[in-house]
């Protein structure tokens, strides 16, 4: 005999019109080779009450039969010719009468337990225990599709995932980074970790975590290049033809995000294979401002170790600031433009550049930061665990690549942060200048 299993369509077909032809669970078990025990649960579990009228008089009352109630019917109690109210045509003793009880049929409690069988269902008055194909059939879907949602999670369980993920999220933290830094602490997958927050269950709510950065149509102006000629042999085709010549060749991507028209900006520049990224704020966005932030880490570093960190090939934006290409490449580098209006061509930068509009979104002025800030901006986001780099961070990467030489994070000034601490939100501001103001009052009162 074949182990207890859901019926499917076919035999819960096969099922009704053997019940409608009386046979015995038995005899149904040997036709759907099945067990007797599973025709029986299939039957009580998915009948449904089918309410149909029999012809006549419809008295459901299981007392019908030695009731003597009379005057049921408003205004009639004393001119009614009928002696009981149960075999009154006019008025219905089953909605009005206080001492009605429905009658049960007792054939439904054992097998067959449905009346898809009974010669007696035509004219039958009592409710019915139907059988239906059909409707079994999508009671069952619905019934295992109930059983697989949800989460099997108490309500203690839930407060203490609560106390590790809200708070971290308040810092402006990805769930992702959290289930990767904290996995030993969580009992439960980061897929339910998104469906616990949008369902509510969390005390932080979907408006905490990052969102997605909506880029608007960006305005056009006219820009003034330094060297008209400079995407002559630089453009994104030359780009894709050298990389194709030579594969294996690390990549740098540059780019500008601004503040406030007209203010302060900062220059980024991106190690496209590890996602670490570090800025300059400067004061005006022009060309010169560029070549002089270079010229300053080609000496910091000294030429050696400067073509051994910065990759040879930089990628940057099609803006004016990046218009004296002659000032980038006498340090031994190969320098390409993107395509106007075409920030997918360096995206491993722009995808960065969405963390920094959390901290600093979009219309926020950047004239009252410094560069400590933009150090421990970019450390922060650096700190950030990311699932291209299979689950490290940016700074972890590149400190792998240049283990022997610490010299070179202190030269860019990107400091450790710790996994619990990183925190990419607007606080991160006031945070930063409420620890640094004891030191900036000490500076102004000795001079």
């Amino acid at each position: 005999m074949a182990a207890y299993k859901q019926l499917d369509t076919d035999k819960r077909i096969r099922l009704q019109t053997l019940l409608e032809s009386h046979h015995s669970f038995q005899q149904i078990a040997i036709e759907l080779d099945t067990s007797k025990s599973t025709i029986s649960r299939e039957v009580r579990r998915y009948r449904v009450e089918h309410n149909t009228m029999g012809f006549g008089h419809i008295n459901r009352c299981s007392k019908r039969r030695e009731c003597d109630v009379q005057g049921l019917c408003p205004g009639m109690s004393f001119n009614c010719r009928n002696k009981r109210c149960c075999s009154c045509r006019k008025v219905n003793c089953n909605t009005v009468c206080g001492r009605y009880e429905e009658y049960h049929c007792p054939l439904t409690d054992k097998p067959p337990y449905v009346c898809n069988g009974c010669q007696k269902r035509t004219g039958c008055a009592y409710r019915k225990q139907m059988y239906f194909a059909e409707k079994a059939d999508a009671q069952s879907r619905l019934l295992r599709s109930e059983c697989r949602s949800g989460m099997n999670l108490t309500e203690e369980e839930i407060a203490e995932i609560d106390g590790i993920i809200s708070p971290r999220i308040h810092l402006g933290q990805s769930l992702h980074h959290i289930f990767v830094t904290a996995r030993d602490e969580l009992c439960i997958s980061e897929r339910t970790a998104y469906t616990l927050l949008h369902a509510g269950m969390l005390s932080a709510r979907p408006v905490d975590a990052p969102r997605i950065v909506r880029m608007k149509p960006r305005r056009t102006k006219k820009q003034i290049k330094v060297d008209k000629a400079c995407r002559v042999g630089r453009t994104y085709k030359d780009f894709q033809k050298y990389m194709e010549e030579h594969p294996d060749t690390e990549v740098l991507e540059g780019d500008t995000v601004e503040g406030v028209k007209g203010g302060k900006c900062i220059l980024t520049l991106t190690w496209k294979s590890t996602d670490f990224q570090i800025g300059f704020l400067r004061d005006h966005n022009n060309s010169a401002s560029v070549t002089m932030i270079v010229n300053r880490l080609h000496e910091d570093f000294g030429d050696d170790l400067f073509r051994k960190v910065f990759p040879p090939v930089w990628l940057l934006d099609n803006g004016a600031e990046f218009s004296n290409p002659s000032e980038i490449e006498k340090f031994g580098v190969r320098v390409f433009y993107c395509d106007p209006s075409s920030p997918y061509q360096k995206g491993t930068c722009e995808n960065t550049h969405t963390h920094i509009r959390r901290i600093l979104p979009k219309g926020t002025s950047f004239d009252s930061l410094d560069q400590g800030f933009v150090n421990c901006m970019f450390s922060h986001i650096n700190a950030l665990v990311r699932k291209k780099l299979n689950n490290h961070s940016a700074f972890d990467v590149f400190s792998s690549l240049y283990s022997a030489d610490l010299d070179i994070r202190l030269k860019l000034h990107i400091c450790r942060v710790e996994p619990a601490d990183v925190e990419l939100k607007q606080s991160l501001v006031r945070k930063y200048y409420d620890s640094h103001q004891p030191a900036l009052t000490q500076e102004v009162s000795e001079s």
